[in-house]
């Protein structure tokens, strides 16, 4: 590793190629090791267990099963020389149509940051480190490099920190991860309130702080914020501008030297031996072997039984009818930089046989565009019609597939994929014996999957989803996932609907992001304000019953309290099930919501048993953000048990001691809050980032902005979508990699894609695109 020179340089503040901070490896993740050499494309990585990804993990409740995750992930990250995962994912689900809303745990920072502390906790004692990202407000793929995340200081501290701050404080991640946005007008990565105040000073926070891949532009001022290493290299041009800031007094030494000591105490702590010489780069088959057991139980703990009027589980050697293109290519896993490169994927059909089922099938359709093909909907429903005459039961398999959602670019809908649609709407018009199988990394339009007897949640599901599915559906195993978000009607009865990326038709500022919903994101708007969903948070059917009983609510006024029950499975077979607690705010127009999740056990139980589960609350509990702090808020609480937030068995009252809540604002004021109620509460500056104008523009800027005013930056821009045709002459346009590609170069800092080029866009030339665009002579 290369020591801090007597000429200002310090080379180990900037990536070594594309996978190295200083002299350790970092490999992408997090439901999987994504490792890969300097040069190769997104998808080129070494085989490993592909997991489930972070929506479906979530909805296991389960931090002690999403610890054996995090181990097998290290197990293999070791073995392939990765030291630093880089995950998991907290940033918070605003709005469904967040294109890699897969990815991240939940609408709730409690149980994401619960769940994401234990995988770092387990992955570090495994002696791998984490990297917790996206630090912060990164909600939106739309112009995620340029756009700016207007949020106010209680939905700040309440909703977008709050889980990073349980994972600072529970597990001391060793890295944490800037993200390419704006958050209140300042670039991530150059947020001192963010680096440096909140994250170290009021956290506590001992580790290294990191760029997310390109998005640091400007390294002097990031470094001066709290920033510790910009990823990936940036081939010496930032090197450079350091050293220039050193030498006129912009960045001190002091500053440089406290950077560079946090990479070598990173590289100090996770550096490992040499291995043999010629040693192949592979899993060994132990591993890899345990990786896909564990992967199968995960999807299996988390799967969501939403609806079941007897459908489920099929008889023993029962004849069915699978219907569906993402039977034959299920969707495992998102794309983009989480994408794992394994070869051991369920084949889900051979899963059905291995359960004794007698098994039909026909595609319906195909996965791989939106059109109809109806020669697949004839044989599919031919194939229907016999099935219904013999009373033989149908499993549907439907969802969104990777040319719906995937990283750099939203969803442009929220319903489910036009052909499929088509084809159900007609199964149902002969029969209604039906079990829908959901794919997908985020809700979606249900209305037809609900008509059917039983719907099956499975999101991306890893690798071994079709064992996994099929043991769910047979009965073997018992479903106990529970929903770790909300799922909507319709995405126009989302909070954030309206200011979220392109999405409406008054939001004609995808970069200029003001989140007017505040704290009511997912269900703390929904329950406040008494919108229905279709599925609510925390919902999740069994083939068993569970009993609540014997609530005692002990602790004192001033501080916290233990919530116990009585939790008995009723039922006849053994199960798990999702204890939840929630705290109902006092009564009355205080802007606050309805109730919130501060508390859950996952329980598992044999046919008769009965155990006490005991639920601790802390202080924060009772708290709101305000001050400049949180404070405990006093008045007459309520302390709920249940099995769902729609779904309370108990509940007893707790008084509680501390200040009153100071809000310009009450419930009175309709959420998404109006431009003027908006204005009493974010106190930062409104930009005008989606509307630059000749003299603005930097290198912080995206070829898509400058192209209106600047030819040389649209001939660039049709080179780059040149490029990446090149690049993927074999893919379909709407190919998530594809996708993905394009929008890093047209909408990605002009820096970023420069630097990234391999000299194709040099300095000079994006030197004279953004003069062009400013409106300046270009000379050549």
């Amino acid at each position: 590793m290369e020591k801090s020179a007597d000429n200002g340089t310090y080379r180990d503040l900037t990536g070594h190629g594309a996978w190295h901070i200083g002299d350790i490896r970092v490999s992408d993740g997090p439901h999987g090791v994504r490792a890969q050499e300097d040069g190769a494309k997104n998808n080129d990585s070494y085989e490993a267990t592909c997991y489930p990804t972070a929506s479906a993990a979530a909805c296991s409740w389960d931090p002690a099963l999403i610890a054996q995750m995090a181990a097998g992930i290290a197990a293999e990250a070791k073995e392939l020389g990765v030291r630093v995962v880089l995950g998991p994912g907290v940033n918070i689900k605003r709005s469904p149509l967040c294109g890699r809303n897969f990815e991240y745990y939940s609408e709730d920072p409690f149980l994401a940051g619960r769940l994401a502390a234990a995988y770092i906790r387990s992955m570090q004692e495994a002696g791998v480190g984490t990297s917790i990202k996206h630090f912060a407000c990164n909600n939106q793929e739309t112009h995620r490099m340029t756009a700016n995340s207007m949020v106010d200081e209680r939905a700040l501290h309440e909703i977008y920190l709050a889980a990073f701050e349980i994972v600072v404080k529970e597990a001391q991640p060793a890295t944490v991860m800037a993200s390419y946005n704006y958050v209140n007008g300042t670039p991530a990565c150059e947020n001192r309130y963010l680096l440096t105040e909140t994250l170290r000073e009021k956290w506590g926070f001992k580790g290294l702080v990191m760029s997310d891949w390109g998005a640091c532009v400007d390294l002097p001022a990031c470094i001066a914020a709290g920033m510790d290493v910009e990823m990936p290299d940036s081939l010496g041009h930032h090197a450079e501008d350091l050293t220039e800031a050193l030498r006129q007094g912009h960045l001190t030494k002091e500053e440089a030297d406290r950077a560079l000591a946090r990479v070598r105490a990173l590289c100090d702590r996770y550096r490992e031996e040499s291995g043999p010489a010629g040693h192949e780069v592979r899993i060994s088959y132990k591993t890899r072997e345990a990786g896909h057991r564990i992967a199968r139980r995960v999807e299996e703990e988390s799967a969501v039984l939403l609806k079941n009027d007897g459908f489920f589980p099929l008889k023993e050697n029962a004849e069915i009818l699978l219907i569906g293109d993402l039977a034959l290519n299920p969707r495992i896993q998102g794309g983009g930089s989480s994408h794992i490169n394994t070869k051991q994927v369920d084949d889900l059909l051979a899963e059905f046989a291995k359960c004794d089922i007698r098994l039909h099938f026909e595609r319906g359709y195909d996965c791989r565009t939106l059109r109809r093909d109806r020669e697949l909907e004839k044989q599919a429903l031919s194939a229907v019609r016999k099935a219904a005459e013999k009373n033989i039961p149908i499993l549907f398999c439907g969802g969104l597939t990777d040319r719906t959602e995937g990283e750099g670019y939203d969803r442009e809908s929220y319903d489910l994929p036009r052909n499929q649609s088509a084809l159900l709407k007609q199964m149902l018009a002969v029969t209604d014996n039906i079990g829908y199988l959901s794919f997908g990394g985020s809700p979606y339009d249900m209305a037809l999957a609900d008509k059917c007897r039983g719907v099956l949640q499975l999101y991306l599901g890893g690798e071994a989803m079709g064992g996994a599915c099929a043991r769910i559906v047979t009965g073997r195993v018992n479903p106990s996932g529970k929903l770790a978000e909300s799922i909507p009607f319709g995405e126009q009865d989302v909070p954030s609907y309206g200011f979220f990326g392109r999405q409406g038709e008054q939001n004609d500022h995808p970069d200029d992001v003001e989140y007017r919903e505040s704290i009511f994101v997912g269900y703390r708007y929904y329950d406040t304000f008494d919108r229905p969903v279709r599925y609510c948070f925390g919902h999740g059917l069994s083939y068993t019953t569970y009993a609540y009983t014997d609530l005692t609510v002990t602790g004192t006024p001033e501080g916290g309290c233990t919530v116990r029950f009585s939790l008995e499975n009723t039922g006849d077979v053994a199960g798990s099930e999702v204890c939840q607690v929630y705290v109902k705010n006092p009564d009355g127009e205080a802007f606050r919501p309805h109730r919130e999740l501060k508390g859950f056990a996952k329980v598992h139980l044999e046919p008769g048993e009965k155990k006490t589960v005991e639920i601790p609350l802390d202080a924060r509990a009772f708290s709101a953000w305000q001050e400049g702090d949180f404070n405990v808020i006093g008045g007459r609480y309520e302390i709920q048990a249940g099995a769902s937030l729609a779904d309370i068995r108990l509940k007893q009252e707790w008084e509680v001691a501390g200040s009153e809540l100071i809000s310009s604002l009450t419930l009175k004021n309709r959420v998404p809050l109006s431009d003027e109620d908006f204005g009493k509460i974010y106190t930062g500056e409104r930009t005008h980032f989606s509307q630059p104008v000749p003299g603005e523009f930097s290198r912080k800027n995206s070829l898509a902005q400058m192209q209106a005013h600047s030819p040389l930056a649209r001939r660039w821009a049709s080179i780059g979508r040149l490029i990446v045709r090149l690049m993927f002459l074999t893919r379909p346009a709407g190919d998530p990699e594809v996708r993905m590609m394009t929008e890093v170069l047209l909408e990605g800092n002009i820096d970023g894609v420069s630097n990234q080029s391999g000299g194709l866009l040099n300095r000079k030339t994006m030197q004279a695109i953004i003069d062009s665009a400013n409106g300046r002579e270009v000379n050549g």
